[in-house]
């Protein structure tokens, strides 16, 4: 166990009988529960919800323990009859009841928001160097539409969080089926034949989110977003600026008993020490990398990262996801057809395969040891997803939502705020630039 307790903050610990053991490690029962305030439900609930939305849309839901405890891991493929559905895959991580939900949603999530969850009829064509000029352009790859063909390309329409106009906002940025074959259907009935070589690089699922209903789904997209654009400027300040950022990571000897015994459990089962690495932006959302070095060479990718108004539950979820992604490595082989083909593109730019790498080894010996304090964050999901709009908006950022499907038992959305970065794509072995935020930390913005 790390140290003696912070002082009392949100959150405070409370007796309970010890649940599960890790090498050497025994966790608290209640240790990974989310009590963040960002779920409506209960998890018994919120899994009876999520097998009535699997039902209703006529799959099967195979659930199985990658790690059975708390912490744990659990994976979920959708079937329809007996068949894997190609988008279907889910992982959950946290308690052994959170884990199973969340894969479940996850793996709803992942096969409503593809293409199978497109309707062609709701696309809707808007010329690409009109998108480039208007208000969407301050995220990268809109701009960039501006230096390709002023052709039209296929849109959803989105509404406003923050009382501004709606918008139509192009399909290729948080929907990568749209671009592959899989989406080739779409596409024709859209009447969409843009030519998306320039910006396809760009394309990512981000911003998308499960929840019991749109409000939940959509606390939960925003902290996406926010962690990516975080890990995104990490990134950018560490291994693209002339004189790097001095990194600032939690002493571990200040956490909670909780994150505190969470750590322990992880580095067991890694079998190295573990580093929380602060990443919190401009925004003040607590945003954090659990991070493990890599063998020289080699990306570092058994990491996991979390962003949340509650600090202590973004350590939790980064600290969680590292453990999923450890005891998750070998399901590429197994699940191959379901996940998509990687490479690395950035060999020819050093800087760029630097971002790849995501080598913090040498910045590490020179961080600067901060002490754990922990937020006061809200109780419900609407007061979370309040306050993570007012943030937005004070800092210039505009809020667009569509609810892409939405039924008494699911909620699938897609929230996008254009600025936010996604330069984290590099770490994919994409050939991509920062935009505005990341060009301000390079010092060349």
């Amino acid at each position: 166990m790390h140290g003696p307790r912070a002082a009392a903050g949100v959150d405070p610990p409370r007796p309970a009988a010890a649940e599960q053991t890790g090498p050497g490690v025994t966790i608290p029962a209640y240790l990974a529960v989310p009590r963040s305030g960002e779920r409506s439900l209960s998890l018994a609930d919120a899994f009876d919800r999520a097998r009535s939305a699997a039902a209703a849309l006529s799959v099967e839901a195979d659930l199985e323990p990658v790690l059975d405890g708390s912490p744990g891991t659990w994976r979920c493929i959708l079937r329809r009859g007996g068949e894997s559905i190609r988008t279907g895959l889910g992982l959950g991580k946290g308690s052994r009841d959170e884990a199973r939900t969340g894969a479940l949603f996850e793996a709803l999530e992942h096969y409503l928001c593809g293409v199978e969850g497109l309707d062609p009829a709701e696309i809707r064509l808007a010329p690409a160097h009109e998108l480039a000029e208007g208000p969407l352009a301050r995220d990268i790859a809109v701009r960039l539409l501006g230096q390709g063909p002023d052709r039209p390309l296929g849109c959803l329409p989105y509404r406003s969080l923050i009382g501004g106009p709606d918008a139509d906002v192009p399909l290729f940025l948080s929907m990568p089926e749209y671009l592959r074959a899989a989406g080739a259907q779409a596409r024709r009935a859209a009447g969409d034949d843009y030519d998306y070589r320039a910006v396809g690089r760009y394309s990512v699922n981000n911003g998308w989110a499960a929840g019991a209903d749109p409000v939940e789904a959509a606390v939960h997209a925003i902290n996406e977003l926010i962690e990516r654009d975080a890990l995104s400027l990490l990134l950018i300040g560490q291994f693209l600026r002339e004189r790097p950022g001095r990194l600032t990571v939690v002493d571990p000897a200040t956490l909670p008993a909780e994150p505190a015994a969470l750590v322990d459990f992880a580095e067991a089962r890694a079998g190295r020490r573990i580093h929380l690495i602060d990443m919190t932006s401009d925004l003040g959302v607590p945003a954090y990398t659990a991070y493990l070095p890599a063998p020289p060479g080699q990306p570092a990718r058994i990491c996991g990262w979390g962003a949340s108004l509650s600090r202590r539950y973004a350590i939790t979820r980064a600290v969680t996801e590292l453990v999923q992604l450890h005891c998750t490595m070998g399901l590429r082989e197994q699940y191959a057809q379901l996940l998509p083909e990687q490479r690395d593109d950035t060999g020819p730019y050093p800087r760029l395969h630097a971002c790849y790498l995501s080598d913090f080894t040498t910045a590490l010996t020179s961080a600067e040891l901060r002490a754990y304090r922990d937020t006061v964050a809200p109780d419900t999901p609407r007061g979370h997803l309040d306050r993570l709009i007012a943030v937005l908006r004070n800092h210039g950022l505009a809020v667009y939502q569509r609810d892409h499907y939405v039924t008494a038992d699911l909620a699938v959305v897609n929230v996008f705020v254009p600025g936010l970065e996604r330069f984290m794509l590099v770490t994919d072995g994409q050939v991509v630039v920062p935009g505005e935020r990341g060009m301000a930390v390079t010092g060349r913005g």
